[in-house]
């Protein structure tokens, strides 16, 4: 799927009004960055983005991952050090890690802290996992058990990423009473919090035929196994290839047609993935919140 570092499929990192989101968000993009007011999760469909560059972490907003600069300096950064653990927002702290390194031509780093032997294994497969989710960064394991050490093996004149606040130990550490010690990061911090996917993100144009179509001009024209009717604008059915062989070709199409199925523009990725057995590798048809087809999503083979 894409991501707001993947070069196949760039989409912009927006960002609001705050000190160095502007200019964070143009170290993460891989196309200019865009500054938006108003409805965020709505800016970010607009957009299509999956990551936003804010003052603060928004509540409630669910469409897309948040990325928060406290006293970046990426003038005085060497470095850009991804502390991560076991939480859910490991993977976007490494990601925006690697693409700020290859942005700003420093060095990228991984570390995950553990507190003793017992901690230790259960640290390393964590390490593990994320570099095979993102390759070509560095990663380190340091023993510290709590936040101060962490921050004192840090290399110099690093900006620090990691999770927004969770039920790590090491989230703990830097969001609880630990919290004063995010500025012992010597070129300042980024707090990023992860969400899935979302359709829109990874959706191309609809593909579909109209409803008052004859079944013959569609066979002639269309070699999808399964697809989405629309009328209006509006998702009406669904009709699969070998209803149409086998039916008269000056039948319409809306005749032969079954039930629609459809996922939501705004849906997780995981959401269109169960429809795949239906589907298989054909266009899924997307729809907005009244029925209007607006997209398609496919999982290719």
């Amino acid at each position: 799927m894409r991501r707001f570092d993947n070069p196949f499929h760039p989409a912009p990192v927006i960002h609001t009004r705050g000190e160095g989101c502007a200019e964070l968000a143009d170290l993460l993009s891989m196309v200019p960055s865009i500054r938006v007011k108003g409805d965020l999760a709505e800016a970010c469909q607009q957009h299509r983005t999956d990551l936003v560059v804010g003052r603060r972490l928004t509540a409630g907003l669910e469409v897309a991952s948040q990325v928060v600069p406290y006293g970046f300096d990426p003038a005085n950064t060497e470095w850009v050090v991804a502390a991560i653990s076991g939480g859910p927002h490991s993977p976007l702290a490494a990601r925006v890690a690697r693409r700020l390194g290859e942005s700003m031509g420093v060095k990228s780093l991984m570390v995950c802290a553990y507190m003793d032997d017992e901690t230790q294994a259960e640290a390393l497969s964590w390490v593990e996992r994320l570099y095979n989710e993102v390759p070509g960064i560095e990663y380190r394991m340091i023993e510290a058990s709590d936040a101060d050490g962490i921050i004192s093996q840090l290399p110099e004149q690093s900006a620090l990423v990691i999770g927004a606040p969770g039920g790590s130990w090491l989230q703990r550490t830097f969001f609880g009473q630990g919290a004063r010690l995010r500025k012992g990061a010597s070129a300042g911090v980024m707090v990023v919090r992860g969400v899935p996917e979302r359709v829109f993100q990874a959706m191309t144009d609809p593909v579909f035929v109209g409803g008052m179509r004859e079944v013959g001009d569609i066979l002639r024209i269309h070699d999808e196994q399964i697809l989405a009717v629309a009328d209006r604008a509006k998702l009406i059915g669904i009709v699969d290839r070998g209803v149409l062989v086998a039916s008269d070709p000056l039948a319409l199409v809306r005749e032969v047609m079954e039930e629609p199925m459809s996922v939501t523009v705004d849906a997780p990725i995981g959401e269109a993935l169960t429809l795949v057995e239906r589907f298989g590798s054909e266009p899924i048809p997307v729809t907005d919140d009244d029925g209007h087809l607006v997209g398609s999503i496919s999982f290719p083979s």
